[in-house]
């Protein structure tokens, strides 16, 4: 998991910065964790609360940059 979350992190501030917030947990051994995006303080992503999977398809990671596009337009 962590890799996942550390990857997606670091594609998501490279592509919006200070326009979007970030959250990740990730338990001690790595294979689990919570993973947020939080855009104008509305929660678009979230694999704790709202079930999203860790984002490892094209379709998870457009969906995000999708919902992203729409807050910040």
């Amino acid at each position: 998991y962590e890799r996942f979350a550390t990857a997606l992190s670091a594609f998501l501030t490279d592509e919006f910065g200070s326009k979007i917030n970030l959250k990740a947990e990730v338990n001690k051994t790595g294979e689990s964790g919570a993973f947020e995006v939080t855009v104008g303080g509305k929660l678009i992503h979230s694999k704790l609360t709202m079930g999203h999977g860790k984002c490892q398809s094209d379709e998870e990671l457009d969906n995000i940059i999708d919902n992203i596009n729409k807050i910040i337009a």
